[in-house]
């Protein structure tokens, strides 16, 4: 009784004004993934009562984020009544910050996209937001968007990014101590959400990829770095200072190739495009990206697919700590690796099986990521939804639950 009391007394209290935030996101998500649903379907999809979902679908629909129409039932009677998130709801945009580009995306409040933009980058911090903000209008024009229709715009930065939005250390951009927000001031009108860029894409695989009803998966993604997101039971792992997740930093072989970060045998030192790229040059195979990489291997290239297969052995030994370290239902592998995935793939596999323990890896299964090289923008768009929702990402599902019963 007396463990019982105690644990009670630490438990955290939600106040009414975040509770009725959360079950606006419940019954929101809910029609996102089940549109023309009817208030009757939305009490069964969410688990709220009746009266909390007429409220909470009275409130968007005031707010022109849901719209009714006739649903023909082919019963006799009153017609059904079905919702849909409104094609005048509004839109988010999505961006990834790379050292040779920014990638930009516009989707609808549902996430459906409505068009995307790739403009060249800035190895300097203020000339990389300049282009954003001079990308974000080009964008708007092309796909026919007034700006006061955007509610939202997430950027994904390959870099350690703390809770606060400051940018500690981006290795490949080689920023350090940047404040991205304060760069960007009041350039745009609607709010701008900075995060590291796999953690954006962990968040856009959870709510528009392969892991909707997946709480415990490890997401891995590549570009000019490797990156990663870790979901347990429901909520991305962030670590004290918002810096976790930091996969491409394991040491794969200790002393080996030098990293961008400073140290040697880093995983990203030899998967990251920039090493696949550099490796295959020392080789005498000189390729432009991952597609031509990608090619190659396709033609059969024996120096390119030896590399392919070392490669995945690489990543599935890191894989392989995992494992046993976090039991994940599932490995995402996105980004720019989904295109080299299948030649990847099968050494992988051999040091997962080579290297985990049985017992986690038999719960344990690789996936390619959906969403393709798209993920980091539409992390981008995930990060502009929370905000529209006004979520507090400390919110782990576990808890949510705890608190309300």
């Amino acid at each position: 009784m007396e463990e019982r009391d105690h644990m009670s007394a630490r438990k955290p209290r939600l106040n009414s004004a975040l509770i009725r935030q959360l079950n606006v996101s419940r019954v929101f998500h809910a029609l996102r993934l089940a549109p023309r649903s009817s208030q009757r379907d939305l009490v069964a999809l969410t688990g709220l009562d009746r009266a909390t979902v007429s409220a909470v679908v009275s409130e968007l629909e005031s707010n022109g984020v849901i719209e009714r129409s006739v649903r023909e039932s082919g019963r006799p009677g009153r017609p059904q009544i079905s919702l849909t998130i409104a094609e005048g709801a509004g839109a988010l945009l999505g961006a990834r910050l790379e050292p040779d580009g920014i990638r930009l995306i516009a989707t609808t409040l549902a996430g459906d996209p409505l068009g995307s933009l790739q403009v060249a980058g800035s190895l300097e911090a203020e000339m990389a937001v300049d282009l954003l903000v001079e990308a974000v209008a080009e964008l708007l024009a092309k796909v026919d968007l007034e700006p006061e229709r955007v509610r939202g715009m997430g950027v994904g930065v390959p870099a350690l990014m703390s809770e606060a939005g400051r940018l500690a250390f981006a290795p490949n951009l080689h920023w350090r101590n940047v404040w991205l927000r304060d760069l960007l001031g009041n350039r745009l009108p609607f709010p701008v959400y900075f995060d590291n860029d796999t953690k954006a894409a962990a968040l856009a695989e959870k709510l528009f990829g392969c892991c909707r009803d997946v709480r415990d998966f490890l997401f891995i993604a590549g570009h000019s770095g490797i990156g990663g997101g870790l979901y347990l039971d429901g909520t991305l792992y962030r670590g004290h200072n918002g810096y976790a997740g930091e996969i491409g930093h394991l040491k794969v072989r200790p002393g080996g190739r030098e990293c961008g970060c400073g140290g040697r045998g880093c995983l990203e030192a030899y998967i990251s495009e920039k090493a696949i790229l550099a490796r295959l040059a020392d080789l005498g195979v000189a390729l432009a990206d991952l597609r031509a990489v990608a090619g190659a291997a396709e033609a059969g290239d024996e120096r390119v697919l030896a590399l392919m297969e070392e490669s995945g052995e690489l990543l599935g030994e890191a894989c392989a700590n995992l494992v046993n370290l976090f039991n994940p239902e599932l490995i995402v592998l996105g980004g720019n690796i989904t295109l080299l995935a299948r030649f990847m793939r099968p050494a992988l596999e051999r040091a997962l099986e080579s290297d985990a323990l049985s017992a986690p890896l038999s719960a344990s299964r690789v996936r390619v990521s959906p969403l393709g090289t798209e993920v980091v923008p539409m992390g981008g768009v995930a990060l502009a939804l929370e905000g529209v929702l006004s979520l507090p990402s400390w919110l782990a599902a576990s808890e949510i639950r705890d608190m309300v019963e």
